[in-house]
This record gives C-alpha cells, sequence and structure tokens, in this order.
C-alpha cells in the first residue's frame, strides 16, 4: 500500500483516541475484569501492577517524501521528563531522536500557548503532522498532542504535510485547553462529559477530573487521563459502578497490555451490557470537532486506549456505546 494509501485509512478516531472493539471486546475470554467501586467502595486502581513492557524493539517512522527510518528505543530520552516514567517517550521524542543522530534536519521549539513542541520545520518544510499506528491497529488520524503520544513495542508512525486548515483546527484547540486550564487555576474541569449509552444518553456539567495513577508504568505521579474522568465521576457518586478488562493481548496480538471500558453504570439509565460491545471516547475541544472521524461500529482494530491518553484540559469529553459489526 502506498503511503499516500496509508494516510486515508481512517477508523473510529478517538481524538486521540480510543478504545479497543470486536475481537478486542473485554468481555473477550482471556481478558483480566476489574470492577469498581472495589473493597470498601473505592473508586482507587488495584494496587496490583499491570504493565507494558519498556520498549525495546527497533521501531520505525515513514516520512512522507523524506524516507522510512528506524531507531533504537533504548537510546531515546523525552522531552517530557515530568509526564512519561522512566524509560518511557513520545512520537516527538522519535523525531527529536532522528535529529539529533542527523537524520533529519528538524527545528521545533516548545508553544507554551499550546502547551506542546511543535515541529517549526522538517529538512526545511512546514506543516508536519503525524498518524500513528499501534500493534494490530490501523494508521489513525490523531488529534493529540505529538509529544503526549506513548510509544511501546510495534508502533509505528506516518509524519506528514498536513491540510493547513485542519493543522490550524488542531492547533487551536490546543490554545483552547490551554486557556481553560489557566482559567480553572490549573484543574482539569471539563464543561461538558456525555455518557451515550444503548438506550439513552447522559450529560455532566463542569466535572473535575483528578489523577488516579491508573498506569504508573507509563506516567508520571499526577497525570491525567481519559479513564480519569470516569473514576473522578464515580469519587463524585454521578455513576454507580465501572467495569473494565485488562488486555495483555487480544486475538493472538501481544503486548497489547490496556484497559477497556465494558459498562458503564449510570443510576436510573435503562440499559444492558453486551459481550460485543463496549464504550469508546473522545476528547477534545469544539473548534476541532468537525476534523474528528466520527465512532464507527465497524471497527476491530486495537486503537490509544483511554488509561494512556493524556489530558490537558478538553471541552468536551464524550464516551459511546459502540458495538462490533456482525
Amino acid at each position: 500500500m502506498s503511503a499516500r494509501k496509508r494516510a486515508t485509512v481512517v477508523i473510529a478516531v478517538l481524538v486521540g483516541l480510543l478504545a479497543s472493539l470486536g475481537v478486542a471486546l473485554g468481555n473477550e475470554e482471556g481478558a483480566e475484569p476489574v470492577a469498581l467501586p472495589g473493597n470498601g467502595g473505592s473508586w482507587a486502581m488495584s494496587a496490583d501492577m499491570r504493565v507494558d513492557p519498556l520498549p525495546s524493539q527497533p521501531g520505525t517512522v515513514e516520512i512522507r517524501g523524506v524516507g522510512t527510518f528506524t531507531y533504537d528505543p533504548e537510546a531515546i530520552t523525552t522531552l517530557q521528563p515530568h509526564v512519561f516514567a522512566q524509560g518511557r517517550f513520545s512520537a516527538f521524542d522519535v523525531l527529536v531522536h532522528l535529529s539529533v543522530t542527523g537524520q533529519i534536519s528538524l527545528v521545533y521549539a516548545y508553544d507554551e500557548t499550546a502547551d506542546t513542541y511543535v515541529i517549526q520545520s522538517l529538512n526545511g518544510l512546514e506543516g508536519w503532522w503525524y498518524d500513528a499506528r499501534v500493534p494490530g491497529g490501523a494508521f489513525e488520524r490523531t488529534a493529540l498532542r505529538m509529544d503526549l503520544y506513548p510509544m511501546k513495542d510495534g508502533t509505528s508512525l506516518y509524519v506528514y504535510l498536513e491540510d493547513p486548515a485542519r493543522l490550524a483546527a488542531i492547533e487551536a484547540s490546543f490554545r483552547e485547553e490551554v486557556a481553560l486550564r489557566s482559567e480553572h487555576g490549573g484543574q482539569i474541569i471539563v464543561p461538558v462529559v456525555t455518557i451515550k449509552g444503548p438506550r439513552s444518553t447522559t450529560t455532566f456539567e463542569n466535572v473535575l477530573v483528578t489523577s488516579h495513577n491508573v498506569r504508573p508504568d507509563l506516567f508520571q505521579p499526577g497525570v491525567i487521563t481519559v479513564l480519569d474522568v470516569l473514576l473522578s465521576l464515580g469519587e463524585q457518586g454521578k455513576i454507580a459502578s465501572l467495569d473494565l478488562a485488562w488486555h495483555a493481548e487480544v486475538d493472538g496480538i501481544a503486548n497489547v497490555n490496556h484497559y477497556m471500558v465494558d459498562w458503564i453504570g449510570i443510576p436510573d439509565v435503562l440499559g444492558e451490557k453486551s459481550p460485543t460491545c463496549g464504550y469508546m471516547d473522545q476528547a477534545a475541544t469544539e473548534g476541532v470537532r468537525g476534523y474528528l472521524t466520527p465512532h464507527s461500529h465497524a471497527t476491530t482494530k486495537i486503537h490509544l486506549s483511554p488509561d494512556i491518553e493524556v489530558l490537558v484540559s478538553p471541552g468536551f469529553v464524550e464516551w459511546q456505546w459502540v458495538c462490533a459489526s456482525s
């Protein structure tokens, strides 16, 4: 498949994304169930370590019009040590590594108004963005900060010159998030959280989200992820229960190592669990919504999961009940 065709593969993007469906549903045989609240009504995650091994295998990056490159993950350090645990790094860190080793020419800077590192030019050209593919998945059109996208063994990057309108919308959404966080004194307060269940929709306003340190194998203490939205709602008594499933592997695909949301229990809301359905998430701002790919019932690929999608301060978070295609 050509680079152009790969870049147009579009599947149920979650701003970055995203849970597993189809064969990856949480009720699949072999998935490890996690029911919350736990003993004593606690919404804290179990102290049992469910970990993704440190990246150790050579990775690949394709830069459209420039070439395909490999990198040694053990040689990469992160620009965001306050976000990533030791030995972890982001998609942006990979590009910086390629530049440091002389394989590409990269000019970049930290943009405080967007709280992210940005590419000013790559081999003399401006306007670059990226898609990513996790093992068992397909390339997804991301709208997640490149320096917060966690890399693992088997993850591939595709870097290309993005449509200027889409790139401008993504950058504007980052600045809007930073402004919203500043407005709330550094706290993450999501204006609208929507849960679209199998039979009804429930909306919560101005939800304070705090860190539950669900993935200490990946992130530093205090980092907030999309999954923390549900855990915070549970602690605040706004949802009654939460069923998760930990997947070490899915349908023979190893190194998955993430949580999937099987069920969100909401008082007085009708609906039934299903072994072929689960919840997928989106977290973004309204300004970028038109550039996101809608949820799809036909997806059977693995995506970036909510426990490893870092939040800055989105304008909305949505959870949608989605079923695998028959």
